[in-house]
């Protein structure tokens, strides 16, 4: 099994309101990927919940059977798609991938 997890960190000075926003447009670009790809077997997104500078904005946690699997995912329409819808909010972002 896969494990990928991608953290989001706005970069630009925000306000609480574009805070808001701008991870709420995240949620709304990344979170239908895991119901549009069969070959994931879990997705979830995630909202930080805590008000600490050393948190991220935003995380993607999915897992997949394989490598080959997590690599289709990172090459498939929908996730290049969603990549693209997403290079408008400025953002600094962490990628973990390990297996279990």
């Amino acid at each position: 099994m896969v494990k990928h997890i991608v953290i989001f960190k706005l970069t630009s000075p925000v306000t609480p309101e574009e805070r808001n926003q701008s991870v709420m447009k995240l949620k709304e670009i990344f979170g239908p990927l895991g119901n549009r790809l069969k070959y994931v077997i879990e997705y979830r997104t995630g909202v930080n919940i805590t008000d600490v500078d050393h948190a991220g904005d935003f995380v993607i946690d999915a897992t997949f059977a394989t490598l080959d699997d997590l690599r289709r995912y990172q090459s498939s329409e929908p996730h290049r798609e969603a990549v693209a819808a997403a290079s408008i909010i400025k953002k600094a972002k962490l990628v973990v991938d390990y297996t279990f």
